[in-house]
């Protein structure tokens, strides 16, 4: 990084440093995870800005000498007021964020930057329903651009299609732990189970693009068999659980 430098970011986490000072993880599509620190008390104008979620411009000054990042400015584009005042919101937002973090943002900080930035930014205009959905979708492509997403087109033993009638009546396919894929219930049973809706729902949001996949409806029993997979693949991928989901347990 420059000495100084601006660029587009998300404020992903605060906590204090010192009397006054206060430690920001930022994510930015160009050099990931930052580790800066916001100078000034409470009547900073800054303190304002630098909320957690908020997403904008901000100009960075480092300190070689110091070994320091210091935040000079931040312009707000993106407010997302609702979080605080809707609990499944904030906890959905806190998971995203500590996903981005302990992943140190999948590896890939532009795709990560831009699936973070879309799913904060939709829920501010979606009502808690259309949120929790978002949250699925946002898991499930956060597990692609790990390459950890596993495919749901056909089973992982047979290759029997899914989408074929004959896997339409039996209605039901079956998360392989140990292969990272899905199979049919002639090839076995696994942990979790998919009725034929909620694999099929997976396998739309695979090739469909954003604006699409926004138009899928699933039902309550889909929805909970996909929420109960992705969390588990998301922390088994990670190896450690998630405090945002260990603590949104309930609301998630």
């Amino acid at each position: 990084m420059n000495r100084s430098k601006s660029q587009e970011a998300i404020v992903l986490s605060l906590r204090s440093s010192g009397e006054n000072n206060t430690a920001v993880t930022l994510l930015t599509p160009e050099d990931g995870l930052i580790y800066a620190t916001l100078y000034g008390g409470p009547k900073s104008r800054l303190r304002s800005y630098v909320s957690q979620w908020n997403r904008g411009t901000v100009w960075l000054y480092q300190n070689p000498e110091k070994n320091q990042i210091k935040i000079q400015d931040f312009e707000v584009k993106k407010y997302h007021l609702s979080f605080s005042e809707n609990l499944f919101k904030f906890y959905a937002a806190s998971l995203a964020a500590e996903l981005a973090i302990k992943t140190r943002a999948a590896g890939s900080p532009s795709q990560c930057f831009h699936l973070v930035g879309g799913f904060l930014d939709g829920m501010e205009v979606c009502n808690e329903e259309q949120s929790r959905l978002g949250m699925v979708r946002f898991l499930w492509r956060f597990l692609e651009i790990m390459g950890l997403q596993p495919p749901v087109h056909a089973c992982g033993m047979c290759g029997k299609s899914f989408i074929d009638a004959g896997f339409a009546n039996k209605g039901k396919s079956y998360y392989n732990i140990s292969e990272n894929n899905f199979i049919c219930s002639d090839c076995g049973e696994g942990s979790f189970s998919l009725n034929n809706d909620a694999l099929q729902y997976l396998a739309a949001l695979s090739v469909l693009s954003p604006a699409d996949a926004r138009k899928l409806q699933i039902d309550k029993e889909g929805f909970e068999q996909i929420k109960n997979i992705i969390f588990f693949l998301i922390e088994n991928s990670i190896e450690q659980k998630l405090n945002s989901i260990e603590s949104g347990m309930g609301i998630l």
